[in-house]
């Protein structure tokens, strides 16, 4: 029930595969799907208050989205920038 993204409309299109983000394994991705997280332009958004007040719900993942620079990664993937991503950041 975190209120993570509030000043988001609500994202369009289909959700995102968020196991695609380096660190994001099947429980890391249903954390973030909890408080309605499913676009890479979701958490490319995120303000640094929104991810503290996210990372407070993560139990094990806490430190997570900052530690594996999540918010950068999901920016990249957002905007299709698949390369980029993978330059950065390593193989997806």
């Amino acid at each position: 029930d975190a209120d993570v993204h509030s000043h988001l409309p609500g994202a369009s299109g289909p959700p995102d595969d968020l196991q695609r983000l380096k660190g994001v394994g099947p429980k890391f991705a249903d954390l973030l799907n909890a408080p309605g997280i499913r676009r890479f332009e979701e958490i490319a958004r995120l303000t640094p208050d929104e991810v503290d007040r996210l990372d407070a719900h993560l139990g094990a993942f806490r430190g997570r989205v900052a530690g594996d620079r999540i918010v950068q990664q999901a920016d990249y993937l957002a905007r299709g920038e698949e390369y980029g991503c993978e330059h950065r950041f390593g193989k997806l």
